[in-house]
């Protein structure tokens, strides 16, 4: 009788739901048995998983029978561990992982809402970046500089010259734009920097993310999803999506590690051209210094608080070469350098640019917390602090470029000319927090998220001009104001399973966004012009300040809503599909689709696609942004400076030149691709796309009044000589090839290999009519004034289409025996070129003279493919420490030399800065101590 009831009562409570059979457990570090949260669980062939909590325990409901669970970690080598689940029983399973080299993990959230996929059987081609475990083996401290040598389709070269550029890393996804990609973290939307990219680099014009105000000490992975996702995520998400996952693990881990610059450049190519003289020298710089700390405590049964503080330390790089041209103002008619460098002391060293990586102090502190309240919800926030201080420089004055009405007053306190510094204060603030659970079958998600990103400039070792024409007792040291932009995002997200078919996810959601963007104004002496009658440039030199004028704030507000489907037909088969509506206060409406979806052929081969529409909404900071500044323009093959106003899209000066107002850009994506695995060892993905984007903003070149006497006083007014415009300009087409191929294996006696080989084929072109030439949205009165190549020309042509690598390949090799392991990784970064825009490539005759040579010739340049490679040894000192020294850029090598330095910047410039490979920088060297308790 009691046996009787005592399976009744057993029988009741599995019906009931109150004793749930299945299997429970817990999953650890192999090496030092520390506990692994956010690893997946799922069960082989179903979409039935979980994930373990902050302290690496899971739970998982399933029905009695054999199984196989999947358990895979990104960082970590995956697991297939069989269970046997027999009626009312719940099984207990414990499972190791040990570390693994491999660079693109397994489970994905990003570009799904169902809970998450394997990154093989994702609809959309996804790269998974351990970056954890990649910063334990490779020199570079910062996101950018990760991504660029590890993600093929990712690229951002530290840019030189070019004024806040030089402190903020602009970066690209797929070859596009910075602003054309869209940066999540932990799922939610990042705030863009303040700072505007207008100077002649690669980029000129957009609006990115400063990822490196993240620590990469906090970061747990990165996700890139390598496809259009405006529909899921919003604006931005053209070229596809950069998620940031915060860590949530316990205990004590950090590193520490320095490393600098041991190299060898041309920097005399130029003048010693034909004289026989060795052209190198040796370099020591750039040294950096990096301390990164992580900390993680439980919380209750699940819940956890992690915290991260880094410090940064990066000295300056210098790669100028020696000035050619004339320093002094000529004695009696005669150039007399050689005779006064003599006299003083001096070298043509002593007169030196910084032409390389600026220098970077700072440091930062992120959060990253979720508390349960009760089994069914948690309330989570993350966010961060982060500051830091650039110190870089521009053109150098030279004596004789000093105007000569202030010569004797500036000479007194600058007597060999000076080299300004543009110096900048970068704070960077994020919140984000919410609530989430479950309310009946739907999990919920609320939550609130504000960024802001202040970029304050201090202009040092210069002078306003027209305060010299009066006085030797001039200022040297300048506020030039700022910008800032901030962002506050409110998220309702909803979403639930239902049983159709093999399992059908609903979700929809809302999002309530408010941008705000800031001009702050210099102080007076930084831009005004106290003598306007001497003709001399106002303002401090190299960095005008921002006039009161455009000084002010500028908001916008939008709001969105959207549904998306994630239908599993079969086994085999998913289809997803989502539509997102938006309204934007400033432009109006925009309604964006994705339909995407994954057949697999066999268990190993599957096939996926997607179609999609996008839009990117003019930042603040393009519609707003104005001031003078001081740009170096060719003219005549000598570069010398201009004072150039960037006025607002709806002022005067393009009212008067039929400037368009800006609207948003739209596109249209498709994606094709298949995924291939073998045994769990050999694994290939091969995508292809084509991204249509049309009315693409671009900064146009600078207008002059040409004799027009209406925009002759609104330059002026503004200081200016002449005028540029942010404007809706061209179409452009990106076609593109991305593959991923990846071994892995383990040997007896703990060894184990992984090799990856990914790169990327990327044809990027503006539209063109019939006979070859671009097509311009330009006004009748532009084409009726015939200043069409001035609104676009040949350089900005070269920068959408050939400035940045149009391929690129990574081959990656870690072998770990033991305690001892090595990385080995050669990049490839493909053919860029120059186009300039000065010259009609089809008449000799308008071709600039090469002051060596007395040819004329084109200043175009292509410049050759360069493979860097990378090496690191490391060793695990304890289970907890591990020591890791190599080179990055061991064989040290640098970009084509510049041609025409000589004749462009008279030796200034040995590599090209309007550029973008791989910088030039040359061989670094590094040890890094890793910790993990």
């Amino acid at each position: 009788m009691r046996k009787s009831l005592t399976v009744l009562f057993v029988t009741l409570l599995i019906s009931s739901g109150l004793f749930a059979q299945g299997i429970r457990g817990k999953v650890t570090d192999e090496k030092n048995g520390s506990a692994l949260p956010g690893v997946s669980i799922l069960v082989e062939g179903t979409n039935n998983g979980t994930v373990t909590d902050a302290n690496g325990n899971f739970e998982l409901n399933a029905a009695a029978g054999s199984y196989n669970l999947i358990v895979s970690f990104i960082g970590y080598t995956s697991k297939t561990v069989p269970a046997v689940i027999k009626a009312g029983e719940t099984v207990s399973l414990d499972v190791s992982l040990a570390e693994s080299s491999e660079l693109l993990g397994e489970i994905v959230v990003t570009g799904t809402r169902s809970g998450g996929r394997s990154r093989i059987d994702s609809p959309v081609p996804v790269d998974v970046i351990p970056v954890a475990q990649i910063t334990n083996n490779v020199g570079q401290v910062d996101i950018n500089q990760i991504l660029t040598f590890i993600a093929p389709s990712f690229q951002s070269t530290r840019q030189t010259i070019s004024d806040g550029s030089d402190h903020i890393d602009p970066a690209q996804l797929r070859g596009l734009g910075p602003d054309q990609v869209l940066v999540l973290v932990n799922g939610k939307r990042r705030h863009q920097s303040s700072l505007v990219n207008v100077n002649g680099t690669v980029n000129r014009g957009t609006v990115g993310t400063d990822l490196n105000a993240i620590p990469a000490t906090s970061v747990e992975r990165i996700e890139i999803l390598r496809d259009g996702a405006s529909a899921q995520y919003g604006s931005d998400a053209i070229a596809g999506v950069i998620n940031i996952i915060l860590k949530t693990r316990t205990g004590l881990s950090g590193n520490v590690s320095y490393g600098q610059n041991v190299t060898s450049y041309d920097k005399n190519y130029v003048i010693n051209n034909g004289t026989g003289k060795d052209p190198s020298v040796n370099v020591t710089d750039g040294g950096t210094t990096q301390v990164g700390l992580n900390y993680g405590l439980k919380v209750g049964e699940k819940g956890f608080v992690n915290i991260t503080g880094e410090y940064v330390n990066r000295e300056p790089t210098n790669r100028t070469g020696t000035y050619t041209g004339q320093l002094f103002p000529a004695v009696n008619g005669q150039i007399a350098d050689e005779e006064i460098l003599s006299q003083r002391g001096l070298t043509r060293n002593n007169f030196d640019m910084r032409i390389g990586n600026s220098k970077v102090k700072g440091g930062g502190v992120v959060l990253n917390a979720s508390i349960p309240v009760t089994t069914n919800l948690e309330v989570y926030a993350f966010g961060g602090y982060n500051n830091k201080k650039g110190y870089a420089a521009g053109f150098y004055r030279y004596p004789n470029a000093v105007p000569a009405i202030v010569r004797t007053n500036v000479f007194a306190v600058y007597p060999n000319g000076f080299l300004p510094e543009i110096n900048s204060n970068v704070t960077d603030i994020s919140v984000a927090a919410g609530i989430r659970g479950k309310l009946g079958e739907w999990k919920f998600d609320l939550s609130n998220t504000f960024g802001k990103n202040d970029f304050d400039y201090e202009i040092a070792n210069s002078v306003n001009y027209t305060q010299a024409v009066s006085t030797s007792n001039f200022q040297t040291t300048f506020n030039a104001g700022g910008n800032g932009f901030s962002q506050n995002t409110v998220n309702l997200d909803l979403g639930r399973k239902f049983n159709v078919l093999q399992g059908l996810n609903v979700a929809v959601g809302a999002e309530q966004r408010t941008d705000k963007y800031t001009i702050t104004a210099g102080e007076e002496s930084s831009y005004q012009n106290y003598d306007i009658a001497s003709g001399v440039a106002s303002g401090s030199q190299v960095f005008a300040g921002f006039f009161p004028q455009n000084a002010g704030t500028h908001s916008r507000h939008s709001v969105a809503g959207y549904v998306d489907l994630e239908q599993d037909l079969t086994r085999a088969w998913v289809l997803s599909a989502a539509l997102r509506f938006e309204n934007y206060s400033d432009f109006g409406n925009t309604l964006n689709y994705k339909v995407s979806t994954r057949y697999k052929i066999t268990d190993g081969i599957a096939l996926r696609a997607s179609a999609s529409s996008g839009f990117r909404a003019p930042s603040l900071q393009q519609k707003y942004y104005a001031r003078t500044n001081t740009l170096f323009v060719t003219q005549n093959g000598q570069q010398v400076p201009q004072e150039s106003g960037t006025f607002t899209n709806n002022s005067r000066p393009a009212e008067i030149l039929g400037i368009p107002r800006l609207k948003q850009e739209t596109s249209q994506s498709f994606t094709i691709g298949t995924t291939i695995q073998i045994n769990n060892a050999f694994e290939l993905t091969l995508d292809a796309y084509q991204i249509d984007i049309d009315d693409r903003i671009v900064l146009t070149n600078n207008f002059t009044d040409a004799g027009n006497a209406a925009l002759k006083a609104q330059l002026a007014a503004a200081n200016a000589t002449a005028a540029n415009f942010f404007a809706n300009a061209v179409d452009t087409r990106s076609r593109g090839l991305e593959g991923v191929l990846s071994y892995n294996t383990r040997f007896a006696g703990n060894q184990s290999f992984r090799a990856v080989l990914a790169g990327t084929f990327i044809q990027n072109r503006v539209k063109k009519d019939a006979s070859g030439k671009p097509i311009i949205h330009a006004s009748d009165i532009l084409v009726a004034t015939n200043q069409v190549n001035t609104y676009f020309n040949r350089e900005d042509l070269s920068r959408f289409e050939i400035a940045s690598p149009r391929n690129k390949q990574n081959l990656m090799i870690n072998y770990k025996a033991g305690k001892f392991g090595v990385m080995l990784r050669a990049v490839r970064f493909g053919e860029v070129a120059y186009w300039d825009a000065t010259i009609d490539p089809t008449k000799p005759e308008s071709w600039p003279v090469n002051t060596l040579t007395g040819q004329r010739e084109t200043l175009d340049q292509v410049y050759d493919a360069r493979i860097v490679t990378d090496i690191a040894l490391n060793y695990d000192l304890t289970k907890a420490i591990n020591l890791s020294v190599g080179s990055n850029n061991l064989f040290d090598v640098y970009p084509e030399l510049q041609a025409h330095s000589g004749n462009i910047s008279l030796g200034r410039f040995v590599y090209s800065r309007r550029v973008q490979q791989m910088g030039f920088n040359g061989r670094y060297i590094f040890a890094r101590l890793n910790f993990n308790f």
